[in-house]
């Protein structure tokens, strides 16, 4: 009589992942299919191109996959294996999520999630103009009752978690800019989880984005590093990501330089400058980076690094490139700008760039602003006796802007 082990059914076989294998040459044995191992060495081959980093796939891993022992491996060598073998997506390898038996039945009708994604844009264009800290409440309280409801309904539809991922993704970035980083990284963390339900690579990768930025402003680039070079793993093989990529470029570059890494920052910008020329059409939900986006984070880099010339070179590109009605980006914009004059002794130059957000951004409701020109103020307070910077100081203490953390 045999052990209880003989009862264990076993699993079942992913056939579509052998025949996607075995439907490639091999290079190494004319008129033989490819190889477990060099499927292997082309996945990490691959991985090493786009992330930069060292992968150790090896035959036995794919053996296992192949037997079915393992049908959900991580994100980054099914975007690499999809990559290699030319699949469309995880399913056609035969990959599939713990518990997931199939495609479940979609009954949220698509006009209701077009009409999540109508009033998201509405949200994320009232935010670039008045700040989150008008919009957070309303934006949260929208997730709440209008979304949330939908994905208890249809758990499994990947449209519905794809939509809920990305409201709950612009609370994170509502919450950040009024101060609240704690919630917004909890809502980053939960967009991250909703949009992996969803198998939504694309989606995926933007949060990473949103984490890494989060990760820089909190004084954690190897947290900022990790996050930027996960995002770029999901975006291997899906279509429609080019200005994600350079976002991902950009933000690792930040990370680097908070590190003081010098070439690594320089390689990862020159990639995003790359991605930036390249011309998709964007898949849904993803955020906007354009040259003023690249501009504001060269900025940042080239000041970490002590670089002020070339600082204030980018600095200057992207307050000229940000249009009036992006009224916060073009204030983020300035105080950046006043920064790097500042950090050059330039005193009466940064306050007169501190005044000019002053002027134009009356009715900003914006911490990351506000904490920008109180760290200007304070820090031009000794040179008080320059008239450009009393000029500052004076509008300062009586401007709407200093109330509105």
């Amino acid at each position: 009589m045999t052990g209880d082990s003989s009862a264990r059914p076993r699993p079942e076989r992913n056939e579509r992942l052998r025949r996607a294998r075995e439907a490639l040459p091999s290079r190494l044995a004319p008129g033989e299919p490819l190889s477990r191992a060099e499927l292997a060495e082309a996945v990490n081959d691959y991985l090493l191109e786009t992330t930069g980093k060292r992968w150790a796939l090896d035959a036995h891993h794919i053996a296992k996959w192949e037997r079915g022992a393992v049908r959900w491996p991580t994100a980054a060598y099914r975007a690499a294996l999809r990559a290699v073998l030319g699949a469309v997506d995880d399913a056609a390898l035969g990959f599939r999520p713990r518990g997931s038996t199939g495609a479940a039945r979609s009954r949220v009708p698509a006009s209701t999630v077009d009409s999540i994604r109508v009033v998201s844009a509405s949200f994320q264009s009232a935010d670039r103009r008045v700040g989150g800290g008008t919009l957070y409440e309303t934006v949260r309280h929208y997730f709440t009752t209008a979304v949330l409801p939908l994905v208890r309904e249809e758990p499994r539809q990947a449209e519905v978690l794809s939509a809920a991922a990305s409201v709950v993704e612009l609370a994170g970035w509502m919450a950040h800019d009024s101060g609240g980083d704690v919630p917004a990284r909890e809502h980053f963390h939960t967009a991250y989880r909703l949009a992996a339900a969803a198998d939504d690579h694309a989606l995926q990768a933007e949060v990473c984005a949103s984490l890494s930025h989060l990760s820089t402003e909190l004084g954690q680039p190897r947290s900022a590093a990790d996050y930027a070079l996960n995002g770029l793993t999901h975006t291997i093989g899906t279509g429609g990501t080019a200005r994600l990529v350079a976002r991902l470029h950009a933000l690792h570059a930040r990370a680097l330089a908070a590190q003081g890494d010098r070439y690594g920052t320089e390689r990862h910008l020159a990639l995003a400058g790359e991605e930036l020329a390249v011309r998709d059409e964007a898949c849904g939900w993803i955020a906007p980076f354009d040259r003023a986006s690249l501009a504001s984070e060269t900025t940042e880099c080239w000041r970490s690094l002590g670089d002020l010339r070339r600082g204030e070179r980018h600095a200057r590109e992207a307050v000229g490139l940000r249009p009036p009605e992006r009224v916060r980006s073009k204030a983020l914009s300035l105080t950046s700008l006043a920064q790097v004059l500042f950090d050059a002794g330039r005193y009466d130059e940064a306050a007169a760039a501190g005044s000019t957000v002053l002027a134009e951004a009356p009715a900003l409701s914006s911490a990351r602003v506000h904490e920008r020109l109180t760290g200007l103020a304070n820090a031009l307070l000794p040179h008080h006796r320059d008239p450009a910077v009393a000029d500052f100081l004076a509008a300062r203490a009586t401007h709407p802007l200093r109330d509105s953390a």
